[in-house]
């Protein structure tokens, strides 16, 4: 990695009289050219020596006169030196603008070779290797920012893994979140407790594909109206799908998400019963699967321990389903239902618990059929380059249980659609943004996969708030285990976590310096220089670090310095800004779905849109 020179504090500074003797030569020479040029320009010419000093006497003594012309060059000279100073002065603001005190740090840190891997060549030549086809104006990669040291923008690669570290209200929705969603050149999950990133990107990406394929997920109304309508739903119990080998494994990760968002709490539960009752509604889910029933019929058979109808359809099912056979699992079942009366109303409490948020009224036009609501399908929404928001907030009665079981749903069916396509990878990568992942998406198998997930073409980027809030969700081991696995790691402004500061003060490392001492004695002063080492940031430096700055961890490279670039920095402003026109509260206008339908269908093909941008007509 090349450093710039350290600058030895022990060499005397510049020599002001040197200075001041240049500049009375230049002076005095600036008045020797205009007088010889002033009097040449002049009607009467005199006779003017060579030698300076001459020239002097025989202005002193009259002998020689000033001709106006020389005044005028002089003034000239005047005006150029002012001119040239001001123009130096306001070059140097430009460049200034926007520069941190912190900036002096990134010439200690990675740079030129050492992150080509990060730059647009690397990641270009990447999508290559994986042969991810890119347009014209696709993004090369998943943007990270600018480099400071160089000022090149930064890309993470569509097999790269990202974490995100920032503290509250640092801009990381603005500067991380929002660019990575519109830059993307496939299908787009995203999940966050706030409506910003919906308002901000849901318009664009409505005209980058088709709008119908843009779904919001928003059982609590966190960015919906209460005049908005639900127009579609999506059934947790299809994607278990109890025809299909596997059907028990999918049931049980089903009843982890509801189990995991239970234990998210601060409270401790008990092992036992938190086992047993998670056992319990993977039994229950597979059940209602079975009979074709919508979810919220596990909630009656939870709410009556007595009645054992999801014991005989899993009997049943075992007799003419020849794909599966379920009869271990109607054993298990059955086991629980019979156990004494004490520990079977402690273990049907706690599965009661868990899933409570199924009882709530505004959950079910979520997530079962009637009316006029469509049905969500997660193979479809990957082959239609679709957009799906998950949105949750924390606390009682929160939908964070099928926020993570929707998520982890259209993941698992684009790892099994990748192991069919060449290279075991999606031809168009998929891009999951868990935003406030530790809150909206508790998937404690999260850090166990992650590694599996770039090498089939799903990029995931996990944001979070501070390390102990990763540790609270996924335990301690598991909070490392997601570090280590995410090859792009973001360690962003607003983090006061000592401990985990300090270890990354120290990966960041040291750069060499040379230290000075002085002593003086009746021989006058003495200096001497040693060579150390000082701590590039320090734990303060971090704690400290200003909004617009990041620091960046890659695998086997030295951490970068990153200045990050908001939405309205960046391409697209324009488009994002009509975003907010329409989608934010009080939004001037309204569009609707069948306008955006009609809009796409009388766009001329290969037209630029009212944004200036190409687009491409697909049937409908």
């Amino acid at each position: 990695m090349a450093k710039k020179k350290v600058q030895d504090p022990a060499v005397p500074g510049p020599d002001v009289t040197l200075y001041m003797i240049y500049f009375g030569f230049a002076v005095l020479g600036t008045l020797w050219v205009a007088l010889q040029l002033g009097n040449l320009l002049s009607s009467t010419k005199q006779n003017i020596p060579i030698n300076p000093i001459a020239i002097a006497i025989a202005l002193v003594k009259g002998k020689l006169h000033w001709p106006f012309p020389s005044t005028l060059i002089v003034l000239l000279v005047i005006l150029a030196v002012i001119a040239y100073v001001m123009i130096r002065k306001e070059l140097a603001k430009r460049r200034s603008k926007g520069v941190l005190a912190v900036d002096a740090k990134a010439q200690h840190m990675g740079q030129g070779g050492a992150i080509a891997a990060l730059t647009e060549k690397g990641v270009r030549e990447k999508a290559t290797q994986l042969d991810v086809s890119l347009g014209y104006n696709d993004s090369p990669g998943v943007p990270i920012g600018i480099s400071v040291a160089e000022g090149i923008p930064l890309y993470g690669s569509y097999e790269d893994l990202h974490l995100d570290i920032w503290g509250p209200r640092q801009g990381k929705s603005t500067s991380r979140v929002i660019p990575a969603i519109l830059s993307a050149i496939g299908p787009v999950i995203a999940t966050s407790n706030k409506r910003d990133v919906v308002d901000a990107t849901r318009g664009v990406r409505e005209r980058k594909g088709d709008p119908r394929y843009v779904y919001v997920f928003d059982p609590q109304g966190v960015a919906m109206g209460p005049e908005e309508t639900v127009t579609w739903y999506w059934d947790p119990l299809r994607w278990v799908d109890a025809r299909r080998p596997g059907c028990e494994m999918r049931a049980a990760q089903l009843a982890g998400h509801f189990a995991d968002a239970d234990s998210g709490s601060d409270s401790k539960g008990d092992a036992y019963f938190d086992t047993e009752a998670e056992d319990l509604l993977a039994s229950l889910f597979l059940a209602a699967a079975v009979a074709q029933q919508p979810i919220v019929q596990v909630w009656e058979w939870v709410t009556n321990s007595r009645n054992p109808e999801p014991i005989e359809v899993l009997r049943q099912a075992t007799s003419y389903w020849q794909s599966a056979d379920l009869s271990l699992t109607a054993s298990s079942l059955s086991a629980q239902y019979n156990t004494d009366e004490r520990t079977k109303s402690g273990i049907f409490g706690t599965a009661k618990k868990m899933i409570g948020c199924l009882k709530m009224s505004n959950v079910h036009p979520w997530i079962t059929p009637g009316g006029d609501r469509y049905e969500f399908d997660e193979l479809e929404f990957l082959e239609r380059n679709g957009t799906l928001y998950s949105l949750s907030l924390e606390g009682r009665g929160s939908a964070a249980p099928l926020v993570s079981a929707l998520t982890a749903a259209v993941i698992d069916v684009a790892m099994r659609q990748a192991t069919q396509m060449p290279h075991g990878r999606l031809r168009v990568p998929l891009l999951a943004v868990l935003d406030e992942a530790a809150n909206v998406v508790r998937w404690k198998d999260l850090p166990k996969q992650y590694s599996h997930f770039g090498s089939r073409g799903i990029v995931v980027m996990t944001v979070l708030q501070s390390w102990a809030q990763g540790a609270r969700c996924w335990g301690e081991d598991g909070m490392a285990a997601l570090w280590s696995a995410a090859n792009i790691k973001v360690l962003g402004s607003g983090i006061d976590d000592t401990k985990f500061l300090t270890e990354r003060s120290e990966v960041i490392g040291d750069y060499d310096s040379i230290s000075q001492s002085m002593s003086e004695s009746k021989g006058g002063k003495s200096y001497s220089r040693s060579l150390g080492s000082s701590r590039t940031f320090n734990v303060n430096a971090l704690v400290t670090l200003p909004r617009g700055r990041i620091i960046v961890f890659t695998s086997a490279a030295p951490a970068v310095l990153v200045r990050t670039i908001p939405w309205w920095e960046g391409e697209y402003d324009s488009e994002v800004r009509a975003s907010l026109e329409r989608y934010e509260p009080g939004a001037r206008r309204t569009t609707t779905m069948s306008d955006l339908v009609q809009e796409r269908e009388l766009a001329p093909a290969n037209q630029p849109d009212q944004y200036g941008q190409p687009q491409e007509v697909q049937p409908l």
